[in-house]
């Protein structure tokens, strides 16, 4: 059975049933507070979710997540229920990352779902997004308003055949959940053809909530379940800010 501590030298917190309890809660059902609640992302059964070694864009896709650690078993009936990794004591994120980022778009989250990597050792999720607005472009292809494209985090859930559910994911981000809308910060993988988010806001219309955590001082979460934290602004007046600073930025100011 995975301990504490031992995989790849992260540091990962296991919550209590209680809280696992809350995690899948959530996971599966709308929260019923009025902010936006943490996702850990779609459950997959775990028949849909194993790798297809017939697939090379799946193949691709699924290897980035492997784990070079032999002794590790693959996720199954004895892993742990739920694994979280723990951010960084002195991390810090940058909430506008333009010059990280290949692409930032605005963008409703159309489906999901989880995949095992292609070791089966852990899980990672990809999601379909319809590109509403383009902010910044990415200069690998060409990317549209309209075109719906493909856009991948490390965490999700998966549902074994027993019924028993395994999630993974880190508590500092949180997953886009489908119908919603976003202001996304996009990195392009060119051999696998997707982007994988670097962090983004969910645009609710008069509040705009960050899917990610910033600093550590805002990862003191208690449970799963948490709200996610509002920018205090509605999204006309977020999304002129985040274009004031990608023009300043574009300048070299």
């Amino acid at each position: 059975m995975t301990r504490r501590g031992t995989i790849l030298g992260f540091l990962f917190l296991l919550f209590s049933s209680i809280d696992a309890f809350s995690a899948f809660a959530q996971i599966s059902a709308p929260a019923s507070s009025a902010s936006p609640q943490y996702s850990s992302g779609p459950v997959t059964d775990y028949n849909s979710a194993v790798p297809n070694s017939n697939d090379n864009l799946r193949f691709r896709r699924g290897e980035r997540y492997n784990i070079p650690i032999a002794s590790l078993p693959e996720l199954g009936e004895d892993s742990e229920t739920t694994l979280w990794d723990l951010p960084e004591t002195h991390f810090k994120k940058d909430p506008m990352p333009f010059e990280g980022s290949d692409a930032v778009v605005v963008g409703t989250v159309t489906s999901g779902q989880a995949y095992l990597s292609n070791d089966k050792r852990s899980i990672y999720s990809e999601f379909k997004l319809k590109v509403q607005e383009i902010v910044k472009t990415p200069g690998a292809m060409s990317l549209r308003a309209g075109d719906s494209i493909d856009i991948q985090r490390k965490g999700g859930a998966i549902r074994l055949r027993s019924g028993k559910v395994l999630a993974r994911g880190a508590l500092a981000d949180s997953m886009p959940q489908t119908g919603k809308r976003y202001l996304l910060f996009l990195k392009y993988d060119q051999d696998a053809n997707d982007f994988g988010i670097v962090t983004g806001y969910q645009l609710d219309g008069n509040e705009v909530y960050r899917l990610d955590d910033l600093s550590y001082g805002e990862s003191n979460h208690q449970k799963v379940a948490h709200s996610l934290r509002k920018e205090g602004v509605s999204e006309d007046q977020f999304l002129d800010r985040a274009k004031a600073t990608f023009s300043r930025k574009d300048r070299g100011e």
